[in-house]
């Protein structure tokens, strides 16, 4: 069974990561039988990386609740999210309350390194705290990060790695932990020799997303991040690539992504404080991941993404005919069931509607709640990318009992039919119920509600 094995670094790793759960969880074609997140990141207190690690608990409780095969047509949640670290972390050792310093036991060294060493880093460099990341320096972080390979962590991924398995690395260009840990990351791959199974992970087909500046940063005289560095940063990093990463072949596919028009966030180091609302340029990176999952082994190849019409906000009239035919109708499909769980509970867990015969005390467990929970997280990271910039604004996510009125740009279409709203949905669930053929309660609840929106769909969508 092959596996894709995702190593998101830093924020930009764990805000990718929310993106593909969800598109994961709406049932977005992906050829690849399990996904299994990595987070390299030392600060592990980031909100980002704990918001993201939440939801993949989410996802991962309800997929263990189901079952595929033939005889269930569901595809919600239908790819295996597989958990090997906890919460997803791969642990960089010695970076707790320590400063850089520290770290690299600048006490202890002769007074020749100890000059050769404040010639690379300044003196706010060794300072610093190691508690929250690296703080936009890829210097410190290419320290730092070195000693991945001799993680317990890893020695476990290199275990577990097997052939056909494929590698997917996540990171920004512009920052300290993803600029620093890619190469590294990519270079280990390639050439280590010091790990299990290395002869099928230095062969490995591997892609990577690097993420170039879609946001800036408010000035702070309390943090060291300057916002205003990331142009030249990333110029730096598109040219060390270039020359050793795009010439030597080391990657089979490298996606870049970027955007022009930025939002202003918080200023804040990482910590708690750091949980940036869903981007646009996020989701668009968890699309790279799926097109790499569903693309045979290639030479080098960089691949960018464009839309439509970038003049105003991004809708799905926005992509282009592959990429709307692929997101179009898993959103939809799963959006209309979100809408159903969270607006009219009352309505469809009731005697009334014909299919609870089937359910009996099935909304008094626990997978019903988790359901719920993870659809109103799905709401949420909807509501944050459409307020963004640049927004994404795919759904009216208050459209309360006319469930038809959903997505941004499309008019619904008139059909005969005495019914309407959503007693026109109870209808088609009621409908498609009679065709499933999953056992367990919580597999017949999801093939309910997918084969009863795929209906919608065609119908008035």
């Amino acid at each position: 069974m092959a596996k894709l094995y995702i190593f998101g670094i830093g924020g930009t790793g764990s805000r990718v990561l929310r993106s593909l759960t969800m598109l994961m969880a709406s049932g977005v074609s992906l050829d690849i039988n399990e996904i299994v997140p990595i987070i390299i990141d030392p600060d592990v207190a980031n909100a980002d990386l704990t918001r993201a690690a939440s939801l993949m608990n989410k996802y991962h409780t309800l997929r263990s609740n189901l079952h595929f095969g033939d005889d269930n047509s569901n595809v919600f949640f239908k790819v295996e999210l597989n958990k090997i670290f906890p919460n997803y972390l791969l642990n960089i050792k010695n970076t707790d309350s320590i400063s850089f310093q520290q770290f690299i036991d600048y006490a202890s060294m002769s007074k020749e390194n100890q000059a050769l060493t404040k010639m690379l880093f300044s003196e706010k460099n060794l300072q610093s705290s190691m508690e929250v990341g690296f703080k936009g320096n890829p210097n410190i972080g290419s320290v730092v990060l070195n000693q991945i390979v001799n993680s317990d962590e890893f020695e476990k991924f290199a275990n577990s790695f097997q052939s056909g398995d494929k590698i997917f690395i996540i990171s920004s260009i512009f920052g300290g932990t993803g600029a620093s840990g890619f190469p590294l990351l990519l270079k280990t791959l390639r050439i280590g020799k010091s790990f299990p199974n290395f002869n099928l992970i230095n062969q490995a087909n591997i892609g990577a997303l690097t993420v170039l500046p879609y946001f800036k940063l408010n000035p702070s005289d309390e943090s060291e991040i300057d916002s205003s560095t990331f142009i030249s940063k990333t110029k730096s990093a598109l040219a060390y690539y270039e020359e050793d990463i795009i010439k030597s072949g080391s990657i089979n596919s490298l996606y870049y992504l970027a955007d022009d028009i930025s939002n202003t966030y918080n200023n804040c180091e990482g910590g708690a404080s750091q949980a940036n609302d869903a981007h646009l340029i996020e989701f668009l990176g968890a699309t790279a991941i799926i097109d790499f999952a569903n693309s045979p082994l290639s030479e080098t190849t960089n691949k960018e993404l464009g839309i439509k019409d970038i003049s105003g906000d991004v809708s799905f009239d926005s992509f282009y005919s592959n990429m709307r035919g692929m997101l179009y109708n898993p959103l939809v499909q799963f959006t209309m069931m979100a809408n159903a769980l969270l607006d009219k509970p009352d309505y469809f867990t009731s005697s009334t509607f014909a299919a609870n015969r089937f359910f009996n005390d099935f909304y008094d467990k626990a997978f019903y709640s988790e359901l719920k929970g993870f659809c109103q997280k799905y709401r949420e990271w909807l509501i944050e990318m459409k307020r963004n910039k640049r927004s994404l604004d795919l759904f009216n996510t208050n459209c309360g009992n006319k469930p038809f009125d959903m997505i941004t740009g499309v008019k619904p279409r008139r059909i005969i039919s005495h019914l309407s709203d959503y007693d026109l949905v109870a209808d088609r669930l009621n409908s498609a119920i009679r065709n499933c053929k999953s056992k367990d309660k919580e597999d017949l609840f999801l093939e309910m509600f997918y084969t009863g929106t795929k209906k919608l769909i065609k119908e008035k969508l």
